[in-house]
């Protein structure tokens, strides 16, 4: 099993590019597609680094700064309420424990209210509790373009 992160990091795609929230020397954050949770990013390491132990000291302080970065900017571009910040790297490992793991956070806001943008509704059915049910709300570049620039300009105001 080889790491499945690496190669974006190294050669990432035109549309990764455009996606891009935030370029630290150490970190990436950029928006995903799937926008079950409008504003919905990751954070992912510049270096193949596999646990969070393997972080250096310099890694692990550029990252507080960038999730601050993000978290501000999520609120301010959609209302979010809080954000949750996770790293869970389950789907790394296959069913024997095999795996290349490579450390990233998911950035999901959270929505007392439904908010409305690019033309659709995005709500948080399940506000206030443990996300317990995907339910997948794929974007067009187009819209994942706009929702990523939006959040781009709660980063320059701060």
């Amino acid at each position: 099993m080889s790491c499945e992160i690496c190669p974006i990091m190294r050669d990432p795609s035109d549309e990764e590019l455009t996606l891009r929230l935030i370029e630290a020397e150490h970190w990436v954050a950029t928006l995903r597609r799937d926008q079950q949770f409008l504003g919905t990013a990751f954070v992912t390491a510049r270096r193949h680094v596999e646990s969070l132990p393997e972080l250096t000291a310099e890694e692990s302080g550029e990252f507080i700064t960038v999730q601050n970065q993000l978290i501000v900017a999520q609120q301010k571009a959609f209302g979010a309420k809080v954000v949750n910040v996770s790293c869970l790297m389950n789907h790394a490992f296959d069913k024997k424990g095999q795996g290349k793991p490579h450390v990233h956070y998911h950035f999901k806001p959270r929505y007392a209210a439904a908010v409305k943008f690019t033309g659709q509704e995005f709500t948080d059915e399940q506000f206030g509790q443990y996300i317990s049910v995907k339910k997948p709300h794929v974007v067009e570049l187009p819209d994942a373009v706009q929702i990523a620039e939006t959040i781009k300009n709660g980063l320059s105001r701060r």
